[in-house]
């Protein structure tokens, strides 16, 4: 008996290590804990990424030019980052190209002290963002002039920090508003502030949020990386037809315990993103002619550049897109 338990375990041993060594392992880059980063967790969660053999390790790597930085340097395989880092990587010269857009608009809401009611308000105000450059400055920029202020001559932006230390910065009276990643309704209720924009409604073009890698990987791992994109796309399926176990999900992984905020960031979320996210050019192209603003190697450049469908048209021409959505 003790004999045959030694077997028996000797080959569940054997297989369990074969199985390991079957599976591929990716490391993906992610600069923020979000709703959009959370595919990645459904995909996990829900055994998507085994299905396809790979292993996937998420890495948390706060700011977006560290984070391709590390890509840059190939201890990263593929990263899910906003348009900006990648392109003034490129511009450095490296050879980063992004083929899945989460978001390609503009995903900002302006938020003012309570004070402020409404954008006739906005003139001769201070605004605070994170880094001059960043995507938090352009869309408040650019959520200035749609609404009818310079943000040169009719308003002061001054560089206050990430996200948490902008609200701060609101609260203690050292800035009149600032942009907070939508939706923040729920949140600026609870902290007695006013949302008076919306980029999404204003339809402001930004590559957002999308995938990436260096042209060397992508094209050295095609398979691994064609396995990646049929999980991820599987989990997209989910996000958007499993509304209940989705909220608790992306609850659980942004540990946020206000289930509501949770709710409300699903249903503003899910709306935008696209069964199969194709990269925009045209969102691309609008975070190379912000950069072209102040740095000169980026005039004239084309978005085309940066971005590449071939993965993503490769699966629907398969069918994969059809066979997951039975249409």
């Amino acid at each position: 008996m003790k004999n045959l338990i030694f077997i028996t375990t000797l080959i569940l041993s054997t297989w369990l290590s074969g199985w390991a060594e079957a599976q591929e392992k990716i490391r993906v880059g992610q600069g923020s804990i979000s709703l959009q980063s959370g595919l990645m967790h459904i995909g996990k969660d829900r055994g998507l990424f085994a299905k396809y053999g790979l292993t996937t390790e998420t890495i948390y790597i706060p700011g977006g030019s560290t984070n391709v930085q590390v890509l840059v340097s190939g201890n990263l395989d593929l990263s899910q980052l906003s348009g900006a880092p990648g392109v003034a990587a490129n511009l450095e010269g490296a050879d980063i190209v992004y083929f899945a857009s989460l978001l390609d608009k503009l995903n900002y809401q302006l938020i003012t002290r309570p004070e402020i009611k409404g954008v006739e308000q906005l003139k001769v105000k201070k605004f605070g963002v994170s880094p001059y450059g960043s995507s938090a400055d352009f869309g408040m920029r650019a959520m200035l002039k749609r609404v009818g202020v310079d943000p040169v001559k009719e308003a002061t932006i001054l560089q206050i920090g990430d996200e948490p230390a902008r609200i701060a910065a609101i609260k203690s009276g050292n800035i009149d508003g600032t942009v907070a990643n939508a939706p923040f309704g729920i949140e600026a209720e609870r902290l007695k502030l006013n949302v008076v924009a919306d980029s999404v409604k204003m339809d402001i073009p930004f590559f957002n949020t999308g995938l990436l890698g260096s042209k060397r990987y992508l094209d050295k791992q095609e398979a691994r990386v064609m396995n990646f994109l049929r999980a991820y796309l599987e989990a997209i399926k989910i996000l958007k037809t499993e509304r209940e176990y989705s909220i608790k999900a992306l609850a659980q992984f942004t540990r946020v315990q206000n289930l509501k905020a949770v709710q409300e960031g699903y249903d503003y979320f899910v709306k935008q993103l696209e069964p199969v996210p194709y990269p925009s050019v045209v969102a691309m192209q609008a975070v190379v002619d912000q950069i072209a603003e102040t740095n000169p190697k980026a005039r004239g450049v084309d978005a085309k550049n940066y971005v590449t469908d071939r993965y993503l048209k490769r699966l629907e021409e398969e069918g994969f897109v059809k066979k997951i959505w039975g249409k």
